[in-house]
Parts: C-alpha cells; sequence; structure tokens
C-alpha cells in the first residue's frame, strides 16, 4: 500500500510553514492573522450604530458609514425575554458588496456587508447580554426611508 505524502500548509498570505490560525481552519501564520484581524478592525471602526429609539424590549439604530453623511442602513432589535430578533435594512446609497478591504494574495475577500455584522455583533448584541439572536437583512429599493412607500 502507497503512504500519501502530505505538504505541510503554508501561509495564504506569507508562504510561511508554520500556520497556525484560525483555529480549526489554519491557513495564516500568526504575523499575517493578526495583520489580517487588525485590518478588518479599521475597516469596522468606519460604521457606527448609533440608537435613535429606545423602548423597553426594543430599539431602533441608525447605520452609519465614514463616508456618507446620511445613515446607510438601520436596525431594529426586539427582545422577547428570550431571544433577540435583528432586522437590518441596508440602504443602496453605499456598496454592500464591495470588497472591504485588499489585501494581497488573500484568498478571503470580506464584504463591507459581513463586516457590519461582526459590527452588529459587537456594538449591540453584545450590550443587550449576548445570547442567541436572529438576524433579517433587506435591501430597500429607495436610499432613504421617507422615499420607501412601504417597499424593501
Amino acid at each position: 500500500m502507497a503512504r500519501k505524502v502530505t505538504e505541510p500548509l503554508r501561509c495564504a498570505l506569507c508562504g510561511a510553514r508554520e500556520v497556525s490560525d484560525p483555529r480549526g481552519d489554519e491557513r495564516y501564520c500568526r504575523g499575517c492573522w493578526e495583520k489580517k484581524i487588525a485590518v478588518e478592525d479599521i475597516v469596522a471602526r468606519e460604521f457606527t450604530v448609533k440608537r435613535y429609539i429606545r423602548a423597553q424590549s426594543a430599539e431602533k439604530y441608525l447605520i452609519f458609514h465614514t463616508t456618507q453623511k446620511r445613515p446607510v442602513g438601520q436596525l431594529q432589535v426586539i427582545d422577547d425575554g428570550y431571544d433577540l430578533f435583528l432586522t437590518l435594512l441596508l440602504y443602496p446609497v453605499f456598496g454592500w458588496d464591495d470588497a472591504a478591504y485588499h489585501l494581497e494574495n488573500d484568498p478571503e475577500h470580506r464584504t463591507f456587508a459581513e463586516i457590519l455584522v461582526d459590527v452588529v455583533a459587537a456594538d449591540v448584541i453584545e450590550p443587550w447580554g449576548g445570547g442567541k439572536w436572529h438576524l433579517e437583512v433587506f435591501r430597500t429599493t429607495a436610499p432613504d426611508p421617507e422615499d420607501w412607500n412601504g417597499e424593501m
């Protein structure tokens, strides 16, 4: 029976032999992984989630990006006592499907919409206490809430 020789995995960014991150799906060396996380953190900081309306078990947030004066989306959060139900509305005034950053040789490209989910988890879900949550994402057909006329 022939033995199968496997070549050790190399880092997707720099080609180093010692891949260790992310755990369970090792593709990057420690230095490149930290670089990738730092870049994603910078991109995530360009989003701001501001509470607009607050109620006992629900809140509404407006989502801003540093490149836009007006909101680029909104988020409604409802707490039923057990789970959080989130509805995210993305306005078409922003390039949600565009790559959020570019790292040379990186096989994984994340969009602004994917980064926004991380921002919502950190800035909204965690302050509500974490736990189980459900997220629905909709894209609106008009850029501003006043122009929607009930359409999504």
